[in-house]
């Protein structure tokens, strides 16, 4: 199975994730990371797992650019998303304001089946350990879809 992850980060912190994901399903699969902007196309991608994170209430133009400019190739592909913002630090408070504002406009634009959406709680330039670990798992989990 080939794996591509895109992404795209600020200050480092979804990069941190990005890379983290790779290096724990690169044993069970070819995987690419690329930022959003340089990817040119998704042919050869089985699965694409998507990362960004949220500033200023909004997923970055860059990723939600990427998909509409790859809709056509995401509609037979399973594609996965993680977001990393700060607003999980308030739990359950905010949890459909996470899900309205910042997971809603990134899957309403892929067309492809959704096997698996993820909230990581991150600042600027840095992911807790245990975020990190959190996003491995899923990511292994996503390989069995």
């Amino acid at each position: 199975m080939k794996v591509c992850i895109v992404y795209d980060s600020k200050h480092g912190t979804t990069e941190k994730v990005a890379e983290a994901i790779r290096e724990a399903i690169e044993k069970y699969a070819s995987v690419e990371v690329k930022r959003a902007s340089n990817v040119e196309t998704l042919k050869d991608c089985e699965l694409i797992i998507i990362g960004t994170p949220i500033y200023y209430e909004r997923p970055l133009k860059s990723v939600l650019e990427f998909l509409e400019k790859h809709s056509a190739e995401l509609e037979d592909k399973k594609t996965a998303v993680f977001i990393v913002c700060f607003a999980v630090a308030f739990g359950s408070l905010v949890r459909w304001h996470i899900q309205n504002h910042y997971i809603k406009p990134l899957v309403e634009k892929i067309p492809g089946e959704i096997i698996g959406t993820l909230v990581l709680k991150g600042g600027i330039g840095s992911v807790s350990e245990g975020e990190i670990e959190k996003a491995k798992r899923w990511a292994i989990k996503l390989l069995d879809f």
